[in-house]
């Protein structure tokens, strides 16, 4: 018998492994490409038409449904650069992203997590605070003075590390407002680690605390 046949045989007699195996290498294929693919762009303005989002972006996000208020997720890996000419910014690529459409077929908001997989601590601080020094230098501002900005010291680490991190709030005055957040996240690969997600999500303002009734620092521009 040659060893051909003797090939062949075996995989006659190991259907169930051949086809784990082959799963398997077809999987990792899959994410090697994904991995080595450099991420596409979804450039947008809340507000905007969303077929001008589809003109300005490199990744491919399908059409609004006329008269509905719904979503869509770009085709692949993409990253978001909001285009607005004077407070844009732009984010790592993500693997969850979401933009949402009004029934007007304009953009209504976005959602992600702006990252690949869930992060160690100090990474996910330092996408934190890149993005806090991009909206900072494109004049976006803190809206809530009982939220402040996410900071590299002993305290901020701590309260990440223990799961106590609060969401903070930033906003263009009548425009923008943006909220985000470091939450843990429990990684079944990483059964002894802990892993941490960027929760973000953008739209128009919806909340405003200087329309509330208590006092504020009058030397700061909320």
């Amino acid at each position: 018998m040659t060893a051909h046949s003797n090939f062949v045989q075996w995989i006659r007699h190991h259907k169930i492994l051949t086809a784990l195996a082959t799963m398997l290498f077809v999987v990792g294929a899959c994410k090697a490409a994904e991995l080595l693919t450099p991420a596409k762009e979804i450039a947008l303005i809340i507000g905007e038409p969303w077929k001008d989002m589809q003109a300005r972006s490199s990744a491919t996000i399908a059409d609004n449904i006329p008269d509905e208020i719904w979503y869509r997720m770009p085709k692949g890996l993409a990253y978001l650069r909001f285009a607005d000419p004077k407070h844009g910014f732009v984010t790592p690529p993500a693997k969850f992203f979401t933009v949402s459409f009004d029934d007007d077929a304009s953009i209504r908001s976005v959602r992600m997590s702006p990252q690949i997989e869930p992060l160690q601590l100090q990474q996910a601080l330092d996408v934190m605070l890149d993005l806090q020094t991009q909206w900072r230098k494109s004049g976006w501002l803190l809206t809530d003075p009982e939220e402040p900005a996410y900071e590299n010291t002993p305290e901020w680490i701590s309260r990440i590390e223990e799961c106590r991190s609060n969401a903070t709030f930033w906003h263009v005055p009548d425009k923008y407002q943006i909220a985000v957040g470091i939450a843990c996240y429990k990684d079944q690969r990483y059964p002894n680690e802990k892993r941490f997600m960027i929760n973000f999500s953008m739209g128009r303002p919806w909340y405003e605390p200087w329309k509330y009734n208590f006092p504020l620092d009058q030397s700061k521009p909320y």
